[in-house]
């Protein structure tokens, strides 16, 4: 899998939002395991993923919010691997 993300608001630390991040991955369902849950909130942050494929061949977006405001994005795509 390749991905890039990273922090798009000046005034959320990295610490808080990687935090975050780490407790909403910990929520991935199994019939999409590409990287978090569809949709994650506790107190004022948000996680939202859309994703589209199957295992075989996937891609996505992620994004996490702090009180209604976008402070973070990934991209991903991947599949899986044959004959290896």
């Amino acid at each position: 899998m390749t991905y890039y993300g990273c922090v798009t608001d000046g005034q959320s630390s990295p610490e808080d939002v990687y935090r975050f991040l780490k407790a909403a991955m910990m929520n991935v369902a199994a019939d999409r395991p590409f990287r978090g849950p569809a949709n994650y909130v506790h107190g004022e942050w948000a996680y939202r993923d859309s994703s589209e494929g199957t295992v075989d061949m996937f891609s996505g977006t992620e994004i996490i919010s702090r009180a209604g405001r976008d402070v973070y994005e990934l991209r991903y795509s991947g599949g899986r691997m044959r004959g290896v």
